[in-house]
């Protein structure tokens, strides 16, 4: 597996949730540190992207700010870009608390030669739980300058390679892998579920 680093991306405005979503409590413990807790066993460097330096400071990782705020996750992935030292870039969601190590060191060790690979699922693209390389910052960058706010708006510009469900669903036996958590519904469904699995 090459060398990689992992950001979490906790600088959204929660809009739709009414609350800041990366500190919902999920079974014990907030929704970032579910992500953490799936990252934690594959030993790699990491680091929050958050709008202030000071937030989530508690965790015990480095926190960038935004370097791009307002403009989402695209902004989100540049100025995760701008701080990697490694050769690849696990990007994830604050919001993601079904990961398991399991998948991430698959997804990492997928990427191959590719500046990017994406996982696609029935409901789309999952650009926020996907591997990147600092190849794709010019790109990005590019794309932001444009005005662009859409995470598939660089890929023109790089060679990138999608992972169908056929090659993750095997890691995905409930179904829950890429379910993220945007509104109290969906928040309510999560707390059902794991309560569920318990």
């Amino acid at each position: 597996m090459i060398p990689f680093s992992a950001a979490i991306l906790a600088g959204g405005q929660s809009r739709r949730m009414g609350r800041d979503k990366a500190a919902l409590q999920l079974g014990g413990r907030s929704l970032i540190e579910h992500v953490l807790a799936a990252l934690r066993p594959l030993g790699c460097p990491s680091f929050i992207v958050a709008r202030q330096a000071g937030d989530y400071a508690h965790l015990g990782l480095p926190v960038c700010p935004d370097l791009f705020p307002g403009a989402g996750p695209l902004g989100g992935l540049c100025t995760a870009l701008h701080h990697t030292s490694t050769l690849a870039l696990l990007l994830l969601a604050c919001d993601l608390p079904f990961l398991t190590p399991e998948f991430l060191r698959f997804l990492v060790g997928r990427l191959g030669a590719r500046h990017a690979l994406i996982p696609r699922s029935p409901e789309g693209l999952q650009p926020l739980c996907a591997v990147y390389t600092p190849s794709c910052l010019p790109a990005v960058e590019d794309a932001l300058t444009r005005g662009e706010r859409r995470m598939d708006a660089f890929h023109a510009g790089v060679d990138v390679e999608f992972l169908e469900p056929g090659e993750w669903q095997p890691f995905d036996p409930h179904g829950l892998l890429f379910s993220n958590l945007n509104t109290p519904e969906e928040y309510q469904r999560a707390q059902a579920l794991l309560a569920g699995r318990a």
